[in-house]
């Protein structure tokens, strides 16, 4: 009986070591992950304004989405005006500051493709950018740990965050271009600016973690609401002050503030629509 209960406490023991050993791995991994992500994630600017997140892929290429760069306006017949903005920043994780352009494999005729996979190439006038290892949208399976960098909220501070990819499944293309998309739905919070930031899966050794997917979208279930309270607010006319409160300034605020946040649920889209360039 006492031996028994002896081996049980040892069992237990040597479970807890166990578990300890595991969880010291998954900390010192990510102790190497998290500063080798923020070096290669930079914030991107459009008219001096931050508008999201991107992340090196080459030694002067940024990966991100089209619609932190878009530009769209009203066009003839109703239609919208799809292009780039007109003035597109790229902010270094070292603080510089650098014009960024759209690369010719997204621009043209090939500019109707990268609307509907919502993923662009950007050229920035450096040679010095740490890229990050690009895998496949098949090396992740549901349940895989993930993890992510960005500028969420147009923040000036690279975010890293750990979840999981939830749940494969196929969508639309951006603005209904192009057909379908691979996309995922990530156990993980984030917000408006983390788009174009990189996933990455969680391998074993940390040096054999690569890029599966480009953040993209966020679940937030007030989003439509909260857009049309602010195009209320926003369409007002004059000014309403009550009680000394400015009610158009503040439904704003409130709206976009809404607008803005996730549920702990985001979203993302494969990397392999991401082509670089043959050297």
């Amino acid at each position: 009986m006492i031996a028994a209960k002896s081996i049980g406490i040892f069992l237990t023991v040597l479970c807890l070591f166990a578990g300890y050993g595991e969880g010291a791995q998954v900390g010192d991994g990510m102790r190497q992950r998290v500063p080798r992500v923020k070096e290669s994630t930079v914030r991107i600017l459009v008219n001096g304004t931050s508008s999201g997140t991107g992340f090196a892929v080459a030694a002067n290429l940024v990966a991100t989405n089209f619609h932190v760069v878009q530009q769209l306006s009203p066009g003839a017949g109703g239609q919208t005006q799809v292009a780039y903005a007109g003035k597109i920043e790229v902010e270094l994780h070292d603080g510089r500051l650098v014009p960024a352009t759209p690369h010719s494999s997204v621009s043209g005729n090939n500019l109707q493709t990268a609307v509907g996979r919502d993923v662009v190439l950007l050229t920035v006038p450096v040679s010095d950018l740490k890229p990050l290892k690009l895998g496949r949208f098949t090396d992740a399976a549901e349940g895989d740990g993930v993890y992510l960098a960005g500028y969420p909220l147009g923040i000036e501070q690279v975010i890293v965050a750990k979840g999981m990819l939830s749940t494969k499944l196929k969508a639309g293309g951006y603005l209904g271009q192009g057909g379908t998309r691979d996309v995922a739905w990530l156990d993980v919070t984030m917000n408006k600016g983390n788009s174009g930031g990189p996933v990455l899966l969680l391998a074993e050794d940390p040096a054999r973690d690569v890029v599966v997917g480009i953040a993209n979208f966020i679940l937030n279930p007030f989003a439509q609401r909260a857009e049309e309270f602010a195009n209320m607010a926003a369409s007002f006319p004059g000014n309403a002050v009550i009680l000394r409160v400015d009610f158009k300034k503040f439904s704003t605020l409130i709206g976009e503030a809404l607008k803005s946040q996730s549920h702990g649920v985001g979203g993302c889209v494969a990397i392999d629509y991401l082509h670089l360039p043959k050297p």
